[in-house]
């Protein structure tokens, strides 16, 4: 090492301390020196890592040197990498992709309006069904239903028309069990689609006038479903029912009339209302079904259609309404 290069090692060394002495005790008596700005240098260490140091080195180069005296001057400098890190797979260039600026165009729907069906003025019928018989049931046993022999209970079939078109509202009271229930609602489908009429526009309410639950009593079972499918297209097509006639068969949507239990003892509930005939299910009269029945001067007739049974409980055929 020079002569020379010892003595600038060594005032470099001398100017530091001195320079460090005044700022503590400058800082010891609350007073804040000017801040010089040094040298800045840019080394490369030997693991390839860059070092910025106010001093210099073999491996270092000189980026801003300020030499500005008593003033603080704020400097500003770009980064150099001196051994730029190797350059990866270029990445493809996104495609660009034009601003929506309106939205997707959507197709135009038209909803079209409710067509309501004629009106038709309210109208209340009755109807004969078979009672059935509860009988009261001990704690821990199951309630037992029996039919009731040969009884027969009048029932008030109600139908209106419902202007807004929320129905089909079908109701009813607490005279009658859930079976009858849910044949009520079936029998209503099955009217309005014979005579071609929108359900949503029909209120069907079945009630009974005088109390029978205080004897234990009350109406049930799907027997009923085929005289009140007729009762309610009797109401939309204006055709009364033959007050010599009662029936007994179930329904379903598709218009069928369908088998019951019990036809003996209607019969008898028929003779005793002085009803002339009597409808009944195709295939389930029997001679001596046929005989009880000619015995109490009650007519036996067999359907096995919607049709069929309108046809012989009003003497008229079904036929589909005209529209408003």
């Amino acid at each position: 090492m020079s002569e020379g290069t010892v003595i600038a090692y060594v005032t470099t060394i001398m100017r530091e301390k001195i320079l460090s002495s005044l700022l503590g005790l400058a800082l010891y008596l609350g007073f804040s020196p000017p801040v010089a700005v040094a040298d800045v240098w840019l080394c490369v260490q030997p693991n390839g890592t860059n070092l910025y140091s106010d001093r210099g080195g073999a491996d270092c180069r000189l980026i801003k040197e300020d030499r500005a005296q008593g003033t603080t001057q704020e400097s500003t400098f770009s980064v150099i990498r001196l051994h730029p890190a190797p350059a990866g797979p270029t990445a493809p260039a996104s495609p660009t992709v034009p601003p929506v600026t309106t939205e997707t165009p959507r197709p135009d729907v038209q909803i079209q309006p409710l067509k309501a069906p004629q009106p038709f003025p309210a109208t209340s019928l009755r109807v004969p069904v078979l009672m059935m018989n509860q009988f009261s049931a001990k704690p821990g046993q199951s309630v037992a239903y029996a039919t009731n022999l040969g009884e027969i209970v009048l029932t008030d079939l109600a139908v209106s028309y419902v202007p807004a078109g929320t129905g089909p509202e079908v109701v009813t009271d607490s005279h009658f069990g859930g079976q009858l229930d849910v044949s009520l609602r079936t029998a209503v489908a099955a009217a309005a689609k014979g005579v071609g009429y929108d359900p949503r526009f029909l209120r069907v309410r079945l009630s009974v006038r005088t109390s029978v639950l205080q004897n234990g009593l009350y109406i049930d079972g799907p027997s009923a479903g085929a005289i009140l499918a007729v009762g309610v297209m009797s109401v939309l097509l204006g055709d009364p029912i033959r007050p010599d006639v009662c029936m007994s068969g179930t329904i379903n949507e598709d218009q069928e009339v369908g088998s019951v239990g019990g036809l003996e003892e209607k019969i008898k509930g028929c003779r005793q209302l002085r009803y002339r005939e009597m409808v009944v299910p195709f295939g389930q009269t029997s001679m001596d079904l046929a005989l009880k029945g000619m015995g109490g001067d009650i007519k036996i007739t067999e359907v096995s259609t919607l049709d069929a049974a309108y046809q012989a409980a009003t003497g008229q055929s079904i036929r589909t309404l005209p529209s408003r």
